[in-house]
């Protein structure tokens, strides 16, 4: 582009260098025939009208004057008159004859005719390639002209060899002007050049404008502000790059899912929730009334561009398994239209679970208890009655008492769940094996496995390292894993209480070969109230809240407990506590 401009630049100065010496030379040539008219002018005037006409006056006053005394008179006046080769004079009659020489016509020119007419012929007529002065001379009552004409040779080849100067000045200021416009206009298009650079660069994003300032003109003053400019759009850019991805990051790490349309229906902005929650891989094929209509909702972009401008909308769905609440609010660029929509997307599914968890424990709770009042009730009637013996009121007694217990232990567990829940359990902690502890519950239980010819082992697989916890929960675990144990595991069968530590972990693992989990119910076996086998469980006073409790204690304490059985085969039990526990207290 600037290589034309630079040509344009040099054709323009040379065109204009043309012009100007083709107006100076034209000025020129003009001057020098206008001076060369009017010096022939002036001495013809001044001789002619002088002694010249005045000698001529005596000699034709007889009127039988010969062309030879004519001759000799032009002779003696041909010095004056510059008379030569080029320059010649005559005298005419009245009626425009030449009678200073036998044999001679002149042209009638218009200054001929002027002059017999009664006036001096004095015009020049550029076009008609010589000069001539015509003037009238009265003698007595008879009038004659003396004419000089001159062929105007002299003044040809001046003007020629003008004009071959003129033309040769002007061959070479072009020559001139165009070797140094080249360089002006280098001087020009150059920073130009580089500036249409760096405006590439601004436009393509590369707002590093370090310009080299080379001059105090114009030139240089642009570049001084293109520098500027370029630091001021960088520092801009760089302000709204910061807040652009400050927002893309607080909108990244919202819980909800957010996805913004345009007024053309094509997915804008979507962050990582609004990818997941609405399963989007490829925005690039969705459509806002398509993609709402496949999931079943009412509402359309044109609501929003033309009927319900300022309005809200809120849907429900349940997708994936998921309850959604779906709101949709319109944006605008300007104030004028609507440029698109953005659709908000919070997942209330944990609410739902949670609000149908709390309807669960709320039942389970009420079973729980209402069991065992129904038969304190019904056992305390039948007492009260006073029909039956001694015997008889004891073993009621006992029940009663027996199903007290029960609900003291549920009480206690539900208010344990409940520290727990609000992290209001404080940990005791103290150095301890974890081999050891495992081996002194192992003990307790053996006179009740004995009951059942259970056989109960312990195992330790390699030195078990102290860990930093509270041994009254840690202990607490153990004996809910070990006691499960030993309740659902038939007679005659053994239970293997296995110590040890892996890598960073210390872990007690406890098995048994008993009746067995099913697969579809290890997952739950550590929810509130669960029991896999649910009229066994209550014979046995089992409340479906130890294995809960358990879990909460070993998170509590930043390690796991695991479950993995094969019904009839065996069930395995595995807590494991980090050796690096810091154990900090909340």
């Amino acid at each position: 582009m600037f290589r034309r401009l630079q040509w344009k630049l040099v054709a323009m100065f040379a065109a204009a260098v043309m012009i100007i010496m083709t107006v100076v030379g034209t000025f020129m040539l003009g001057s020098v025939i206008s001076n060369n008219q009017d010096s022939f002018l002036d001495r013809m005037e001044r001789v002619v009208a002088g002694d010249f006409s005045d000698t001529l006056k005596d000699t034709l006053v007889s009127g039988t004057a010969t062309p030879q005394e004519l001759g000799k008179i032009i002779d003696v006046y041909s010095g004056q008159l510059g008379l030569g080769t080029d320059r010649k004079c005559y005298i005419l009659s009245a009626e425009g004859k030449v009678i200073s020489a036998e044999n001679v016509g002149v042209e009638k020119t218009p200054n001929i005719i002027s002059a017999m007419s009664g006036q001096t012929g004095t015009k020049f007529q550029i076009n008609a390639g010589y000069m001539d002065y015509a003037y009238l001379l009265n003698v007595g009552n008879r009038n004659y002209i003396i004419y000089i004409r001159d062929s105007g040779r002299a003044l040809n080849e001046l003007l020629r060899s003008m004009v071959d100067i003129v033309l040769k000045a002007i061959l070479f200021a072009i020559l001139a002007s165009i070797f140094l416009c080249y360089f002006l206009a280098r001087t020009i298009t150059s920073p130009l050049s580089v500036l249409t650079e760096k405006a590439e660069d601004f436009a393509a994003g590369k707002f590093d404008s370090n310009l080299e300032h080379t001059s105090d003109d114009e030139i240089g003053t642009l570049i001084e502000t293109f520098n500027y400019m370029g630091g001021v759009m960088r520092n801009a850019l760089s302000e709204i790059e910061g807040e652009k991805h400050k927002i893309e990051v607080i909108l990244e790490q919202v819980s909800s899912g957010i996805v913004a349309f345009n007024d053309e229906q094509k997915i804008i902005h979507i962050n990582r929730a609004g990818k997941n929650l609405l399963r989007i891989r490829d925005t690039e094929k969705v459509s806002f009334d398509e993609f709402f209509k496949k999931l079943g909702l009412d509402v359309t972009m044109a609501e929003f561009m033309y009927l319900k401008k300022n309005r809200t909308e809120h849907r429900e769905l349940e997708l994936n398994k998921k309850k959604l609440n779906l709101t949709f609010a319109p944006f605008r660029i300007d104030e004028e239209k609507v440029k698109g929509v953005v659709c908000v997307l919070e997942d209330r599914t944990e609410e739902f679970r949670l609000e149908e968890s709390r309807r669960k424990f709320v039942a389970e709770v009420s079973h729980e208890l209402k069991t065992p009042l129904t038969t304190i009730s019904t056992y305390t009637e039948t007492i009260l009655d006073g029909d039956d013996d001694m015997d008889t009121v004891k073993s009621l007694v006992g029940t009663v008492h027996k199903e007290a217990e029960k609900m003291t232990n549920l009480v206690k567990n539900l208010l344990t769940l409940s520290k727990y829940d609000a992290k209001a359990v404080d940990l005791e902690l103290e150095l301890f094996y974890l081999d050891e502890l495992a081996r002194d519950v192992v003990k307790t239980y053996k006179i009740e496995a004995e009951k059942k010819n259970i056989d109960i082992l312990f195992n330790l697989t390699s030195d078990s390292p102290r860990v930093n916890a509270d041994r009254f929960m840690i202990e607490r675990v153990i004996r809910n894993i070990i006691s499960n144990a030993v309740k659902y595991t038939n007679e005659g069968g053994t239970i293997k209480v296995y110590a040890g530590y892996i890598y960073n972990e210390a872990y007690i693992k406890v098995e048994d070969n008993g009746i067995g989990i099913p697969e579809e119910d290890i997952k739950h076996i550590f929810d509130r109230f669960y029991r896999v086998d649910k009229a066994r469980s209550r014979a046995l006073g089992g409340t479906g809240l130890g294995l809960s409790i358990a879990k909460e204690i070993m998170e509590r304490h930043g390690g796991s407990i695991t479950a993995e059985s094969k019904p009839g085969e065996f069930t395995r039990m595995t807590i494991k506590i980090p050796m690096n526990i810091e154990g900090k207290e909340e």
